[in-house]
């Protein structure tokens, strides 16, 4: 506690052009780690905790509902402990994501529960308030369409209407409104909706993720410019670390190429850690120091300052776990690392450096917070590189695991879904429409190939194609659904196959679609069983 008064006392003397700065919770179900983000914000010279829509299923997943009373009563006590060691804390709440039924911005039902909700929780204490409506479903419904015309024209009554009960509230408490559009690339796509967004009472605040959603640099003049269509300056809504691409991969490099004039440019700044606390202070505490001495910020000092606030004996430790997690920044080449991408003969001596990760880790009882955030990744790479280093033309030529596959969407999205390695595929338009797998054949004989996949979540029928060598197998709209993952099995003729290694490309056929969205393919094991006669017939 001692320690704690301390650091309160010295961030009270911090004199940064960033006055509000801090950080956000990532999927952080309940309060905990929010309890424990907040005296390490104050330790920091941080000053800001946003409670994420994602953490509380009335801020977010169930918006029309209230808090609990437990909840409530651990709002009440969170803010008590932020005002004492001078952290602001701030509720968000989205009811636009997940709505059901869908955010109605001339519904008096729907405004009386978001007024409602501000007013209960600013009872106890809580004196700012974050309304998003990023990621939403931005289709009007008829009422709205009738009353406003616009998604904008909507957005800017009910936040204003918003703001101006808020205001008659004593204290008077602040809020910051996320839109739709809250990128560079998205406004400059959308410039009639975020030109009249700026006409928002210029008293809220405004999010902004930077240049894009996960932006490699974000500079004053980035800033400037947004600034601009929304007549004041954005809050900079950080994304980094933030993991939830990954899916829950470490993101371990210190913070890069935020500028050091960035502070006078915004209102605030708040970073997206990871879904894991204790793995997300490795790099927040670059952001901190970047957010409290900007002009004299340096990445690799920053890493250097980190390992100091380890043991001695933990030093080593860390040090090879920023290297293999967390060498590469956004935009930078081979970011994020991706074992699938390590060439096989150097598999095994990259497989070498993440055993020795694992043994340290496992050795030091002191880090065993930091080794469970980690361990399911590491114990996945492990597995992963070890099956890579595997002299592949002797010892399993036939058979492949979805992540043996290249290309496709893996390399955005990750290697792992459903409790399995898959890869998969998206439409033409995204341009992870395709992956591939060599398999290795002693003589062109005839073959079955067995293919254990599924279908999208929509569990709808597109066309697949499956090809080897050039030669069709099968093409057309395939009967696997998206219920789950099931085995089929396709005939293979001697004629498309040569001895040696031969190439298995699986496409989808489907000419548009969005990354993330279906319709999306998604194979989870590939393998040629030989027949000594006819192949058998097909389940297609």
């Amino acid at each position: 506690m001692i320690a704690y008064l301390i650091a309160v006392a010295l961030a009270a003397n911090v004199q940064s052009p960033f006055t509000v700065r801090g950080i956000k919770g990532l999927w952080w179900e309940g309060i905990d780690k929010y309890e424990k983000a907040l005296p390490w914000l104050a330790e920091h010279d941080l000053n800001f905790l946003m409670l994420c829509y994602s953490s509380f299923k009335a801020s977010g997943a169930d918006w029309r509902s209230d808090y609990t009373t437990a909840e409530k009563e651990q709002f009440r006590k969170l803010a008590e402990e932020g005002r004492r060691g001078g952290v602001t804390v701030c509720l968000s709440f989205n009811p636009g994501i997940w709505s059901k039924p869908a955010l109605t911005y001339s519904s008096e039902d729907d405004y009386a529960m978001i007024i409602g909700k501000v007013r209960s929780i600013h009872a106890l204490g809580v004196r700012w308030f974050a309304l998003c409506l990023d990621d939403i479903n931005t289709e009007q419904q008829p009422n709205d369409k009738t009353k406003f015309g616009t998604l904008q024209d909507a957005q800017v009554y009910l936040v204003n209407r918003l703001w101006d009960d808020m205001k008659a509230m004593t204290p008077r408490p602040t809020l910051i409104f996320c839109p739709s559009a809250y990128t560079t690339e998205s406004a400059r796509a959308n410039m009639a909706y975020i030109k009249r967004i700026g006409d928002i009472d210029p008293d809220v605040m405004m999010f902004w993720t930077g240049p894009e959603v996960r932006s490699p640099s974000i500079t004053a003049k980035d800033a400037q410019e947004f600034g601009k269509w929304i007549k004041r300056k954005p809050f900079v809504w950080d994304n980094y670390p933030v993991n939830d691409d990954g899916p829950w991969r470490p993101y371990l490099c210190p913070l890069k190429n935020r500028s050091a004039d960035l502070g006078g440019a915004v209102s605030g700044y708040l970073a997206n850690p990871m879904k894991q606390w204790y793995a997300s202070t490795i790099p927040l505490e670059s952001t901190a120091s970047y957010l409290c001495h900007p002009s004299e910020y340096d990445p690799k000092k920053a890493l250097e300052s980190l390992l100091t606030r380890f043991e001695p004996k933990q030093r080593e430790t860390v040090r090879l776990l920023v290297k293999l997690y967390g060498s590469k920044f956004l935009g930078e080449k081979d970011y994020p690392t991706d074992i699938h991408k390590v060439p096989r003969d150097e598999a095994k001596n990259r497989l070498n450096e993440y055993y020795r990760l694992q043994t340290l880790l496992q050795a030091d009882s002191t880090l065993a917070n930091l080794y469970a955030d980690v361990r399911p990744t590491l114990e996945q790479d492990i597995s992963d590189l070890a099956r890579r280093a595997r002299d592949r033309a002797k010892e399993s030529p036939l058979k492949a695991m979805g992540d043996d596959f290249d290309g496709g969407a893996g390399s955005v999205y990750g290697y792992r879904y459903f409790d399995r390695p898959v890869n998969y595929v998206y439409a033409r338009s995204t341009g992870k429409n395709r992956m591939s797998a060599s398999f290795y054949l002693a003589s062109p004989i005839p073959a079955t190939l067995r293919l254990t996949a599924r279908m999208d979540d929509r569990d709808s029928r597109f066309p697949i194609r499956i090809s080897i060598n050039g030669h069709v197998i099968v093409e057309g709209d395939s009967s696997y659904d998206g219920k789950g993952f099931s085995t089929k099995e396709f005939p293979v003729a001697a004629s498309m196959l040569k001895k040696g290694a031969n190439r298995l490309v699986i496409e989808n056929l489907v000419p548009t679609g969005g990354l993330g969205m279906p319709p999306w393919f998604m194979v989870s094991e590939a393998e040629f069983v030989i027949t000594d006669g006819l192949p058998r017939g097909s389940l297609w």
